[in-house]
């Protein structure tokens, strides 16, 4: 499980440096657990180069069993619906027609059961795509409406990566709704934008990552299931502001350096996050196609042979799209009596862009990765 979790991790952080490249500017948030599922389903298929290309792109050269460790995250992480407001919709939707492999099909029936169907594009497409969207909207709770826009599947669509992930977290020490107050958030050097900005005293585990001179807090849900991982770097005056220093600094090895429980100690906290929702509908192809998944998407060069005997198979399209609320909404935050009168605190004022991280705490695994620069 170690060597998946360290995979994915990798992978996340690639994808985040292409979705940032792509929009400098923008929000950044999607699910690498969603897309590295559907994605390690679709290698099961795969021949030759074609699965080697997904297995380098996803960092599984050191994962001894890549399906039954999936099915283990899956299952964990899947429980939490109990606790949260959280879905992780992943699904491979693949043309009839096809005619899949009896093997192919035993060999995911057991570790990604229900993320995986067979469906009518070819003759039936309107109709498909209409149950797709039903189907999505319902898994969703009515969060995600036309997950399919008009040119998002054809007649000749082959195999169908659909990725729907929502999450409003409920903090283990709540936010006093009186104490949000509206505060400029600094885009950058010279612009702001007003900004509902939450407020908390209370004791938290932090850290100071020396190197690239930013903090980092984890802050806990309801039964610390998950946590908010988040990267603060400290202003800078002039040059890049200190987010492009990090972002320039991180990579899988420093990720996991900087999120390393032993970085972080109990203080006590003077904290301010922004209250803020993101919808995020990303097209992952050309950032996938930048780090190196090429063939997948070729009919010339695509080997789904581990699939079904026809030629010319390829993943057609990817959609991924993702939802998350941070609100004041949690447990009760009473603090340990007495607390309130210590005279030192730590400031955490996340009044300028950060960097964060939604984990799942029993298996590590990164649940959303997102970057907050502009309310």
């Amino acid at each position: 499980m170690e060597a998946l979790r360290l995979a994915n991790s990798a992978f996340a952080v690639d994808l985040y440096k292409q979705l940032c490249e792509k929009e400098p500017a923008d929000n950044v948030l999607f699910s690498p657990i969603c897309l590295s599922t559907s994605l390690s389903l679709a290698q099961v298929g795969a021949k030759g180069d074609t699965a080697d290309e997904i297995g380098q792109v996803l960092h599984f050269e050191n994962v001894k069993d890549v399906p039954f460790g999936f099915q283990t995250v899956t299952s964990d992480v899947n429980k939490l619906s109990s606790f949260y407001s959280l879905k992780l919709i992943k699904r491979l939707y693949i043309e009839k027609s096809l005619n899949l492999s009896t093997e192919f099909i035993s060999s995911t029936k057991r570790p990604y059961a229900k993320e995986m169907e067979t469906v009518d594009f070819k003759d039936k497409l309107e109709e498909t795509k209409g149950q797709i969207n039903s189907s999505i909207k319902e898994l969703t709770d009515g969060h995600f409406e036309n997950i399919l826009a008009d040119n998002s599947v054809n007649d000749q669509t082959k195999i169908l990566v659909v990725n729907a992930a929502y999450f409003v977290g409920k903090w283990m020490k709540k936010f006093p709704e009186s104490e949000t107050k509206e505060c400029p958030f600094r885009i950058n050097k010279t612009d702001t934008k007003p900004v509902q900005m939450m407020n908390l005293e209370a004791t938290f585990c932090m850290g100071h990552i020396d190197g690239v001179n930013c903090k980092i807090i984890e802050l806990p849900f309801q039964n610390k299931h998950l946590s908010m991982l988040i990267l603060l770097p400290k202003d800078v005056e002039d040059g890049p502001t200190g987010l492009e220093q990090v972002e320039k600094q991180l990579n899988s090895e420093t990720l996991l350096q900087w999120t390393n429980p032993s970085m972080m100690a109990n203080a006590k906290v003077k904290l301010s996050i922004p209250k803020f929702k993101v919808e995020k509908m990303i097209d992952p192809k050309a950032s996938l196609e930048n780090l190196g998944l090429k063939n997948i998407f070729n009919e010339d060069t695509s080997d789904f042979s581990g699939m079904s005997e026809t030629k010319g198979v390829v993943l057609s399209n990817v959609i991924h799209r993702v939802s998350l609320e941070i609100t004041e909404d949690g447990g009760d935050s009473m603090e340990v009596p007495g607390a309130r009168i210590l005279q030192h605190k730590d400031e955490f004022n996340a009044d300028h862009p950060f960097i964060y991280i939604i984990r799942h705490n029993k298996t590590r695994n990164i649940i959303f990765f997102g970057k907050f620069c502009s309310p």
